[in-house]
């Protein structure tokens, strides 16, 4: 279950003076509050979703959103506003920010991982388990069981998954007891290059 919602948090306070209260009808100052409104999920704040303005009467205490106050006292809130800004805190894209890290860290993972297996590729070895796509589309294995000058042998996995997810759970050495082979190392590259050798791993 995701925890999403919204919420809001101070980000400016001030006061215009010299201002005639729609309430009370007293010229008077009246004190305002900015507040930054944002997306949360699980409590990380995402990005801003806006601002809102209050204003409190000085003299009736009555509270007043921006949009309840008459165009005298809105433009003069809007220029004591901008006077020390009442700008969006960084805080409030702190989720992107943390999405933006892991992204980048799974872009560099991804390009590390590529150039391992761009090694084993070259230099086979005993042990190596090659994660493969099989024809009905489902998921299997194959561990290397030895390497000579033109050839890969190799001990299929008894088992297949019909999720890649569960390739972990049948790549215990058990399940390699009955299918062998052997492929040619520029067939072990094609298979890779189309895909049907999807990872490899090498403890």
């Amino acid at each position: 279950m995701i925890f999403y919602g919204t919420k809001a948090s101070n980000i400016k306070n001030g006061q215009v003076i010299n201002v005639d209260c729609p309430h009370c009808e007293t010229n008077t100052s009246m004190n305002y509050a900015v507040f930054g409104k944002y997306a949360h999920v699980y409590w990380i704040p995402f990005f801003p979703i806006g601002k809102t303005t209050v204003a409190e009467c000085n003299n009736c205490k009555r509270t007043f959103e921006y949009s309840e106050l008459p165009q005298p006292i809105q433009t003069k809130l809007d220029r004591e506003k901008e006077k020390d800004g009442a700008k969006t805190p960084i805080w409030m894209f702190s989720g992107l920010g943390v999405v933006a890290v892991l992204v980048a860290i799974g872009i560099y993972s991804s390009g590390e991982t590529e150039k391992k297996e761009a090694e084993y590729l070259k230099a086979p070895k005993a042990g190596d388990v090659y994660e493969m796509k099989i024809d009905n589309g489902h998921y299997s294995t194959a561990r290397v069981d030895k390497v000579d000058k033109d050839s890969v042998y190799v001990t299929f996995n008894d088992y297949e998954t019909d999720k890649s997810s569960g390739i972990n759970d049948i790549d215990v050495e058990k399940n390699y007891s009955i299918f062998r082979g052997s492929y040619t190392r520029q067939m072990i590259q094609d298979l890779y290059k189309k895909d049907t050798i999807f990872a490899i791993n090498r403890d």
